[in-house]
Formats: structure tokens, C-alpha cells, sequence
């Protein structure tokens, strides 16, 4: 069964109350798994739930694909930084997204999260050490009639468009530090508790001496490419250089899920405004827009499911105008990672990429999404054959001409804003994986070290559907 089969289904499915409330998903999405991860965003939103922007905002941690050794490390890390109640699984095929979100649920309640918080050291935990345990616990963690409330103790976080620089108290897991090992200690620094890295000194240009920090970006941060590792240099906040790199996917080799090929039978023209919508909410949500983001991943999984155009267009317009006329969406994409027509050629970038207008910046990029999305949705052929552009002449993926823009447009932002160039040109991991899967000889397919807490949960049995 594919992804587009279902969605369709998913709205009956979802149809049944949650008894605790809507989860906090702390999504980690491998490499060559897009379909998994599109059917899990759906099943979190029909379950009343939301994605979360970080490991203390979330109460479920949710693995889509299946994780080589290095993107396993990086789960583990921001396992380790959820408070409690917490609960983690894994999902390999869209049909089970909705099944494993509820399977995990009533964990969230369950005695087993008693077992999980000895030896721990947060809020959640210290309760039951406190006179009368359980009961006596605060922020929504005590006795409310035999019901444990999920997100207790997490407090509402406002989403501030992801702006966050990696540095915060989680960046070490987001930033991927684990699978650095002792790599960053050629950099004459020393290690601080949990793995940071003290700073060098390094000129800057009024002749000051500035702390550099060696950063790896990814491979896990909210509307982040899924396995995307950029390793920074940084001085203050500012990137000083970068080098990207994708994790190597795990398991078989599957083809890219977006370039809109005969398998699918998403009509070309739909699949490719989904792809757009796909990267219109990531970009939307970083910038903090999250009702937009919302709408355009709702107006997505429509197209995914397999509602007629006509329909999707006609929501589509008044949903493209409020986005249009965002002062702060322009405000705070603006100016940010300019890529003429020559520089795209010279890079090999081709696709919305390219065929932005001037001045040629992340909203010009934005803007052209919303602009050939609409031409698509009225019937247009899809230009350059994908999504993304066509391969370069040398054969290279038209994902590899997008990183290497992102590699070259970096240096000189903020960390804010080296996020938004990302998500601006949007590079797709299925096109950078390679077809050679990750060794890793002494794993155990779907397991996790935490799943004798029995808070892991996974179905076994095939590939993501595509």
C-alpha cells in the first residue's frame, strides 16, 4: 500500500478520541524514508498533536525509516534530553503511523514511566521521590483521576521560527555532536561536559580575537533535510565556513520519493505541487508562521491522498494570498542567501531554485514555489522533469547543486538564517544517500537500546510503501 492510499484511509482511522490529549512528537526522520515521515506528520496532526521543536518541548519520540548507526546515535541523544513522561518508537511503513502513535500513548500513563525515571534527574522524576509520590506530584503530573496527564511540566512553548542556534541546552543532540567522537579534538580545544567543545581563538576582521566553535548542524533539527549534516565554523553566532554532508541511509536502496516518475500514482503535476507545499511548510514554520505551515502541509496531504486538483486549487488561492502579503515572512527572508542566474549555473542548481526572480533571495524563492505551484495545480507541466530541476550534465542529482549553493551561500549569516537558506533551497537526502546503504553489521533491525523499558514500539515487515 502507498502513501497516497494511506491518507486516504487515515481520516477514519483517526476518527477515535485520545484519551490523554494530542502528543508532543519529536519527529527524527532517516534518510530515504520521506514517505514514512509525510504519514507520520499526517498522524500526529489527526491525533490532536503537534510537532515538537525540541526534546524538552516533546513527550514521544518517534523514529521514521530506519536509522543507520550514526542517525540512531543522534536519536539516542535527544532520548536522553526529554524529560518525563516520555515514550520512543519507530515506524517503518506509512500504514503504521497511526497505529504506532497509539500503541504509544497510553505509556505516557503507564507504570513503566516510574521504572524510566529512576536514576534520572529531571523535574518529572523528582516527584516520585517526594512524600506520596505520584500523587503528590505538581504540574500535571499527580493523581487527576487515575489519568496521568502527557504534557505536564512542559509548559507551552511558543515557537519562535527555529531560530535557535544549536548552542541552547539540546544543540549538542540537533547538532549531531555524538557522532563527531573526539573528531573535533585536532581543533586544539578541550571537551566540556557533554561533549561541547571549548573555543579557539581566531582574528576577526576589526583585529579582535573571537572564540570559534566548531558546530555540526543536523542531523536532527525541526525542518531540517532528514539526515543533513552542514559542519560549521562559527565566530559568535556567524558562519565563518561550512561543509555539507548526508548521512548514508539505512537498509535498501529506494528511489527518491518526489521526482514524479511513472511508479506513483500521484499524477505528476499534483505530486510536484505536494513536493513545493512539503517545502513551503518547513520554511514557514521556521520562520514562525505556524498556522501557515499548517495549511501547507493540510493542502499536501490532499494532493498525496488523491483529491482532485480542482478542489486543492480552489483553497489553495486565498491560503497563497495571506502568505503573500506577510510583512514578517519577508522581513525575515529577505536578503538572505542571493543566488544569481550565473551562480546557478556555475553550481549546477537548476529547478525553482533558479528560475526565481530577482533579487534572487529566499523570499524570491519562496515566492517562485507559491507561483508554480498555482500552474501546476492548473494544469501545467511540470518544468524541468522534478521538483527540484534536472540532473547535471555530469549525471550529479539536481540535490547536489542545491547543498553545494547552501555550502558556498552560508558563510556570513547568522546561525537564524543560515536555517531559512536551507529550508530556502531545500535539498532533498533521497537524492544524496547513494544506493549503498549504511553497514552496521552489529545492529539489530528496529531496535533501540531503550526498548526494555518497553516505551519502544515499532512494525516490522517492508519498506516505506513507496
Amino acid at each position: 500500500m502507498g502513501l497516497n492510499t494511506a491518507l486516504r484511509g487515515l481520516a477514519e482511522r483517526l476518527a477515535v478520541p485520545v484519551v490523554f490529549g494530542g502528543p508532543r512528537v519529536l519527529l527524527v526522520a532517516c534518510p530515504g524514508a520521506t514517505a514514512v515521515r509525510l504519514a507520520a506528520e499526517t498522524a500526529v496532526t489527526g491525533l490532536g498533536g503537534r510537532l515538537a521543536d525540541s526534546p524538552v518541548d516533546a513527550d514521544v519520540l518517534l523514529v521514521a525509516g530506519e536509522p543507520g548507526t550514526r542517525m540512531r546515535a543522534a536519536a539516542d541523544v535527544l532520548w536522553g534530553q526529554m524529560p518525563g513522561p516520555r515514550v520512543r518508537g519507530q515506524v517503518t511503513r506509512p500504514q503504521d503511523a497511526d497505529a504506532v502513535l497509539r500503541d504509544l500513548l497510553p505509556a505516557l500513563g503507564g507504570p513503566g514511566q516510574t521504572a524510566d525515571a529512576e536514576g534520572r534527574d529531571d523535574e518529572w522524576s523528582r516527584t516520585l521521590d517526594a512524600p506520596g509520590g505520584e500523587a503528590e506530584g505538581h504540574d500535571g503530573h499527580g493523581d487527576h483521576g487515575g489519568e496521568q496527564q502527557p504534557h505536564g511540566g512542559h509548559g507551552d512553548h511558543e515557537d519562535h521560527g527555529g531560530h535557535g542556534d544549536g548552542q541552547d541546552g539540546h544543540g549538542g543532540a540537533h547538532g549531531g555532536h555524538q557522532e563527531h567522537g573526539g573528531g573535533h579534538g585536532d581543533h586544539g580545544g578541550m571537551r566540556m561536559p557533554g561533549g561541547l567543545m571549548t573555543a579557539d581563538r581566531a582574528e576577526d576582521r576589526d583585529g579582535l580575537k573571537l572564540d570559534v566553535l566548531h558546530v555540526p548542524l543536523g542531523p536532527v533539527l525541526p525542518g531540517w533535510p532528514a539526515g543533513l549534516v552542514v559542519d560549521t565554523v562559527l565566530q559568535g553566532d556567524v558562519v565563518q565556513r561550512a561543509e555539507g554532508r548526508v548521512l548514508p541511509a539505512a537498509g535498501p536502496y529506494r528511489s527518491p520519493f518526489w521526482p514524479a516518475g511513472e511508479a506513483h500514482s500521484t499524477a505528476p503535476g499534483a505530486r510536484t505541487a505536494a513536493c513545493h507545499l512539503d517545502s513551503l511548510g518547513r520554511l514557514l514554520a521556521l520562520a514562525g508562521r505556524d498556522s501557515a505551515a499548517a495549511g501547507a502541509r493540510r493542502l499536501r496531504d490532499r494532493l498525496l491522498g488523491g483529491e482532485p486538483v480542482e478542489r486543492v486549487r480552489a483553497d489553495f488561492g486565498p491560503w497563497r494570498r495571506r502568505v503573500e502579503h506577510s510583512r514578517t515572512l519577508r522581513w525575515a527572508t529577505g536578503g538572505i542567501g542571493v543566488l544569481t542566474p550565473a551562480d546557478a549555473v556555475r553550481l549546477g542548481v537548476s529547478g525553482p531554485a533558479a528560475r526565481a526572480r530577482p533579487p534572487h533571495d529566499a523570499t524570491a524563492r519562496w515566492l517562485r514555489w507559491l507561483a508554480e505551484t498555482d500552474e501546476l495545480l492548473a494544469g501545467g507541466e511540470v518544468p524541468d522533469g522534478g521538483p527540484r530541476g534536472r540532473p547535471a550534465p555530469e549525471g550529479s542529482p539536481p540535490s547536489r547543486g542545491l547543498l553545494d549553493a547552501v555550502v558556498e551561500l552560508m558563510p556570513g549569516l547568522e546561525l537564524s538564517a543560515a536555517r531559512l537558506l536551507v529550508a530556502s533551497l531545500d535539498p532533498d537526502p533521497d537524492e544524496l544517500t547513494g544506493r549503498e546503504p549504511e553497514a552496521a553489521p552489529d545492529e539489530e533491525s528496529g531496535k533501540g537500546p531503550h526498548q526494555e523499558h518497553g516505551h519502544e514500539h515499532g512494525h516490522d515487515g517492508g519498506g516505506d510503501g513507496r
